[in-house]
């Protein structure tokens, strides 16, 4: 004998399931959230290379065009080949990268970083921010989105995270800061003293 399940039962159990998400989707989506914010250089390289390989591919497609058209008398095809040669002259050539991807030469350190660091310790000690000066800036690559700097109770995502460590100072005093790639995560590592 079977047992009838009542329209309420029933009902709640729909609600239920309709209120908690697929956790395989929410946590590629929340994964995707975060490396969105943590390599705004990826997504700059991936749509500078993306132009690039339509730069070039227009470009094999003009230089085959022209040699189909000296050799016209020979059985050649105008129609395009996307081999490994297309895409070697894509690393090869040092023209095919996008200007997105030259914004800053790999050690300078973005003026927009400095800025942020100078205003946040400004924030912090009162002292104005044209009176503190870079003094010393290098890339580094942070164990996590704490930029190594973790405190007891904070929880750090577990992933390379690129950025700078910034050494600032205003004559008497310096700070060391570290930041990622964007400078919008600051973290002050020490203070020193003359």
């Amino acid at each position: 004998m079977m047992k009838r399940i009542s329209k309420n039962k029933s009902q709640k159990n729909k609600n239920r399931d309709q209120k908690q998400p697929n956790p395989v989707i929410l946590a590629l989506v929340l994964t995707g959230i975060l490396v969105w914010e943590m390599y705004p250089a990826l997504r700059h390289t991936a749509v500078a290379n993306a132009g690039a390989l339509k730069h070039s591919l227009g470009q094999l497609e003009s230089q085959q065009q022209q040699t189909a058209q000296q050799f016209s008398s020979a059985a050649v095809s105008p129609k395009i080949s996307y081999s490994v040669f297309a895409l070697n002259s894509l690393i090869s050539e040092p023209g095919n990268l996008a200007e997105g991807t030259r914004q800053n030469p790999p050690k300078q350190l973005p003026a927009t970083v400095a800025a942020a660091v100078r205003q946040e310790l400004s924030d912090s000690t009162g002292i104005a921010a044209d009176k503190l000066k870079v003094i010393e800036s290098s890339g580094q690559s942070w164990p996590n989105t704490c930029l190594g700097l973790a405190k007891a109770d904070e929880v750090c995502g577990q992933m390379i995270v690129e950025g700078w460590r910034v050494v600032v100072s205003d004559g008497s005093q310096t700070w060391v800061y570290r930041t990622n790639a964007r400078g919008n995560v600051l973290r002050l590592e020490k203070k020193l003293v003359r």
